[in-house]
């Protein structure tokens, strides 16, 4: 009976066992089964925008946001997708919807919100970096907001384009003071796990060389100083210089202006348009118009894999799983136009580079690279380890329950093993600005490099106009979005003499002798 006893007490403890392998095996195949839907999902809304296909690839953005609302780990990529399709699509009312509920994910993280937990930094450890809730980078954080203002200038809702555009300074002004500080932290973090386990620093910096010697490029030179956006400082610029006569307005543009100077050394525009405020102190008088020409689809990632040597039980090695920065290459490039007013006489003007959003979105990426590296070692070790102790401890017991222990671990890391990728692959890769004289005719002719018509634009004659061509990629058809600003800039105000009293005076006789004789 006794003997009995032990041999039942011994299937129960091999069927907890089991059981507790294959609800954690279940569990945590769950995430990576969304992550795989989420990556397929962002592949054919970047293939519908690349080919030109904008109602397809809105429909299928904001079809998989509705379904994600309730998914707080990845719902913010969806909403993201979803505004920007949206946009592009010219469905205001869902791209502004997108917008709102991307910008209710990002605002707690404005100064307010730490940008990791502790239990999410545990979970990501025993799992992988795919897991950890998305909150956006500081590129992406700042483009939500400019995006946004987009399409409020369209429309003419100037005090809500206001607001959006400052919501995008703060996200700059948070990016420069709190990113660099958040990653050392996050980077001790990791330093301070990897010497509890006793391996040499040689190792974390050798995967990094492979990772960064797979992307194909050098890691970014002074990273910290391409985060913020000249395209958002300019666009405040503009529109503050266009619709305000105030004096701090006016300031406010020429700060924005100045700005862009120093992160694009002799950028001839803003040059241009800080004499024009110098000059003229009049809002909404200057004929000039501001096209922001926004090309090709913003950079992606893809998983690279890589065996680390770290010994674990009889193992001599452990498999990571990184993301690797790749870029598209797929854009139309600078555009022409005839540069406008009558002193021009047929002369073209062609679009220089504002913003480079692949360098931009590289800095932020390689400033977070080293930390990323260390983290997934770290938890592809841990679960290695954990394997190896759980199979063992089982095997002294039972060989038998020992290898489906092993079997079990060796399936769970080899599922958990994956690399997080996520990122907002519809921003554009790069945005030029062509700065011109508002033509007389109401019509800017549009071109591509070489001369070939690209489009007509519709602006505003004698005023200031902003507008905004998106292209996905080379070959996809030119979207196209105006804001004239004349409208914004309230009428000077008409000051009015004060009625006169006019009395009626009879004339006094005149004498006779003094009066004229005409001839």
């Amino acid at each position: 009976m006794e003997g009995a006893a032990s041999c039942s007490e011994g299937s129960v403890q091999r069927a907890l066992r089991a059981a507790f392998l294959c609800a954690a095996f279940v569990g945590a195949s769950s995430p990576f089964g969304c992550q795989q839907d989420l990556r397929r999902t962002t592949k054919q809304i970047d293939a519908a925008l690349i080919a030109g296909e904008y109602p397809k690839a809105e429909a299928m953005a904001c079809e998989a946001a509705a379904k994600a609302e309730k998914d707080e780990q990845d719902r913010l990529i969806y909403f993201l997708a979803a505004a920007r399709t949206a946009q592009i699509a010219k469905s205001w009312e869902r791209s502004d919807l997108w917008y709102r509920r991307a910008f209710e994910e990002i605002k707690p993280y404005l100064d307010e919100k730490a940008e990791a937990k502790v239990t999410e930094a545990v979970a990501t450890t025993v799992v992988n970096q795919t897991i950890r809730i998305y909150r956006g980078t500081p590129p992406e954080r700042i483009m939500v907001c400019t995006f946004d203002s987009i399409n409020d200038l369209e429309r003419g809702n100037f005090d809500s384009a206001r607001l959006k555009l400052n919501r995008a300074r703060d996200f700059q002004q948070d990016a420069k003071s709190r990113f660099q500080e958040e990653i050392a932290k996050q980077q001790a973090s990791a330093d301070e796990a990897w010497r509890e386990k006793g391996w040499s620093d040689s190792t974390a910096a050798g995967a990094l060389t492979q990772v960064r010697a797979r992307q194909g490029n050098p890691p970014t030179q002074n990273g910290m100083a391409v985060l913020p956006n000249p395209f958002t400082n300019y666009l405040r610029a503009v529109f503050l210089l266009s619709t305000s006569a105030d004096l701090g307005d006016r300031q406010n543009a020429r700060a924005d202006l100045r700005a862009v100077e120093e992160m694009i050394p002799g950028f001839a525009p803003a040059a241009l348009d800080i004499a024009l405020i110098d000059e003229n102190p009049s809002a909404g008088t200057m004929p000039v118009t501001w096209v922001f020409f926004l090309s090709g689809l913003a950079p992606y990632y893809d998983e690279f894999r890589l065996d680390i040597p770290i010994p674990v039980g009889p193992v001599n090695y452990v498999s990571a799983a990184f993301p690797v920065f790749k870029v598209r290459d797929d854009a139309l490039g600078a555009i022409e136009a005839d540069s406008g007013g009558a002193e021009a006489q047929g002369a073209v003007a062609q679009s220089v580079t504002l913003a480079d959003m692949d360098a931009m979105v590289r800095a932020e990426f390689d400033a977070r690279l080293p930390t990323i590296v260390t983290q997934e070692i770290i938890s592809s070790a841990t679960k290695a380890a954990a394997t190896y102790a759980a199979s063992s401890a089982a095997a002294q017991s039972d060989s038998t329950v020992g290898l489906a222990v092993q079997i079990a671990g060796i399936a769970y890391q080899a599922a958990s093993t994956a690399a997080d990728l996520r990122s907002w692959g519809q921003m554009p890769k790069r945005i030029d600005l062509l700065r011109l004289t508002t033509p007389e005719s109401g019509q800017i002719e549009l071109r591509r490099p070489g001369g070939a018509p690209l489009c007509s634009v519709p602006v505003q004659p004698k005023s200031p106009n902003i507008v905004f061509v998106t292209m996905p990629s080379a070959g996809a058809p030119p979207v196209v979005q105006h804001a004239s600003l004349a409208v914004a800039v309230p009428p000077a105000p008409q000051v009015s003499a004060a009625p006169r009293t006019i009395q009626t005076v009879a004339p006094e006789p005149v004498a006779p002798e003094q009066t004229e004789q005409q001839p």
